[in-house]
């Protein structure tokens, strides 16, 4: 039985907005935006806090399937772009009505390889699938690197281009709880903008599904194996350096907590830099460095996909933002995708309740997370759709 949406008032404060701002536009970088309630893109739900952005709707395609869009990316000119795994394809959305935002779909690349991983730099778009790495330049695709490690498992994770030059790309486990034939799985990798020179950066990672440099930081994730249904917070946020060891399948948890049968040695084990709710599983990686909205900057974003084989929905079906600390430290993360404008209207509503209410995310889950030269923030769910937070 479907779950019914509580007598609650819709949690908007767009009339609000309405009532105490001058019916201006605002402009932000190159783009003059109304406000939020008059924009045909506006959405509610999921909630979000319309005091500090505007929710609206990129696009809509259910009939892609489940994973329309698992990757996000943007170049130089705001062009947002898409992986779509299963047909093999790269998609462009343009602005074709000149409101900022990109509305319509355009085929880039066919036939790749499972493209999984998008990564925007000086003028190319560089992508990871399977066991290639490709690099789009205009109508040229050309193939990087054609050995990834691949096949049963985890597909290859996230892609970016690092302050040094390189791609780095998360390799994922071949299975949720063993011992890998292939040394290379369950990894991140580094290489040369063509290809070359492949390097071991890090570890011991089940699920690096993205990745992304913060301030000349490179950090992953990574989630716990099915099972753990405890209440500790063992999914991660792992700053990563070279040579460093994460532990999987051997050691979990911040505490690095033997996790094999028989035991083992995990005092080499690098912990992570920041606990999350076991099995909210964290997909998709984004740093925010623009002053759009200067209540998270200098923050990264995390897409977290949450559970596929729990009832509670508290964890995950989310967007986050983990904030750091003067020395670059991450102090904690805070929910911003469903959440509540006024968290004692109505009382006692928890993140469970809004999503089972339907005024979140789920049933559709977060895929990945990217952001715009002008700091707008995308965010891909299951079942075909985009959304964009923009200044309200």
């Amino acid at each position: 039985m479907k779950p019914q949406p509580a007598p609650y008032p819709i949690m908007v404060l767009s009339l609000s907005i309405m009532l105490l701002t001058l019916p201006i536009q605002i402009t932000y970088g190159q783009a003059e935006l109304p406000l939020c309630s008059e924009r045909i893109t506006f959405i509610d739900p999921p909630w979000i806090n319309g005091t500090l952005w505007c929710l609206e709707q990129v696009i809509a395609e259910p009939n892609a399937g489940e994973l329309a869009f698992t990757a996000l990316a943007t170049d130089a000119n705001g062009t947002l772009y898409a992986t779509r795994p299963f047909p093999g394809e790269v998609w462009a959305l343009d602005d074709t009505n000149g409101d900022s935002l990109p509305d319509k779909l355009r085929l880039v690349a066919a036939d790749l390889e499972r493209p999984n991983g998008l990564a925007y730099y000086d003028g190319a778009l560089y992508v990871s699938g399977a066991m290639q790495i490709y690099r789009i330049v205009g109508d040229e695709v050309e193939i990087l690197v054609d050995n990834l490690p691949s096949g049963t498992g985890f597909w290859s994770g996230g892609l970016t281009v690092g302050p040094d030059d390189r791609l780095y790309v998360g390799i994922g486990a071949p299975c949720d709880y063993c011992l890998p034939d292939d040394p290379l799985r369950g990894t991140i990798l580094s290489f040369a903008l063509d290809g070359s020179d492949r390097q071991v950066v890090a570890t011991g990672l089940r699920h690096p599904a993205d990745i992304a440099f913060l301030n000349g930081i490179l950090w992953t994730v990574d989630t716990a194996r099915d099972g753990l249904f405890d209440t500790s917070d063992l999914d991660e946020l792992n700053q990563v350096t070279p040579g460093t060891d994460f532990g999987w399948p051997y050691c979990v948890g911040a505490d690095n907590q033997p996790d094999w049968p028989g035991g083992a040695d995990c005092s080499g084990v690098t912990p992570p830099s920041l606990a999350l709710p076991t099995h909210s599983t964290p997909v998709g990686l984004a740093a925010y460095t623009s002053d759009t909205f200067p209540n998270i900057t200098r923050s990264l974003l995390v897409a977290l996909h949450g559970p596929t084989n729990q009832a509670d929905l508290r964890d995950g079906f989310s967007l986050a933002v983990v904030q750091f600390d003067a020395d670059g430290t991450p102090t904690g993360y805070t929910i911003i995708l469903p959440e509540q404008a006024d968290k004692t209207n109505p009382p006692g509503l928890t993140t469970n309740d809004i999503q089972y209410q339907g005024s979140g995310l789920w049933p559709h889950a977060p895929l990945d997370v990217t952001v715009s030269p002008e700091g707008w923030i995308y965010l891909s769910v299951t079942g075909g759709t985009i959304y964009a937070l923009r200044p309200g």
